[in-house]
């Protein structure tokens, strides 16, 4: 017989249960991990292939470079190892990895805002703030803030800038004319 605790939020195996005298060595039963029966081990659990994808994806949508993707990717598989988002709702989850998204962005000084992550995800930014925190607490990472003049100064934040005024008050002056 086996068990498992299992995630209610995700469906996550957080701890497996064992199978009982499956495995004998010169008469004598023992008890064996359901992993080391089933090689489930070596596979990657769900949660964390779908956040993986979610960090890769977000990466992409922001283009960050390479270098970037790996280590955010990094930080979500170190942060689900920790038993302190072992049990956190889906939605904190899948809030983390866009924290680790920032966190990367942050330590190599990207004009990249909370807000922005926020509106990427559709996340209330107090919730996106907690888990942010913990990050940094359960992980001991380093994150610089974000000063205004970082932000300004960047040919990125121009570019996106022109591109949003454009939208704005592009229709706004349609409207007007018309």
């Amino acid at each position: 017989r086996a068990a498992a605790l299992v995630c209610a939020a995700c469906g996550c195996v957080l701890a497996e249960g064992l199978l009982t005298t499956t495995y004998s060595d010169g008469g004598a039963s023992a008890e064996v991990a359901y992993s080391q029966s089933t090689g489930q081990k070596e596979q990657q659990s769900r949660c964390l292939q779908r956040g993986i994808r979610r960090v890769q994806d977000l990466c992409k949508v922001l283009q960050l470079p390479a270098a970037f993707e790996e280590t955010a990717v990094s930080y979500f598989q170190r942060a689900l190892q920790l038993p302190a988002f072992h049990l956190v709702s889906l939605d904190k989850k899948e809030l983390l990895g866009g924290c680790c998204v920032l966190v990367t962005c942050r330590q190599h000084n990207w004009p990249l805002t909370m807000g922005t992550v926020c509106s990427l995800l559709y996340a209330r930014q107090e919730l996106f703030a907690s888990v942010f925190l913990s990050l940094q607490k359960e992980l001991g990472l380093s994150v610089p803030a974000l000063s205004l003049a970082d932000l300004v100064t960047t040919p990125q934040t121009w570019s996106l800038l022109r591109h949003y005024s454009t939208d704005l008050y592009g229709s706004a002056n349609r409207k007007l004319t018309s």
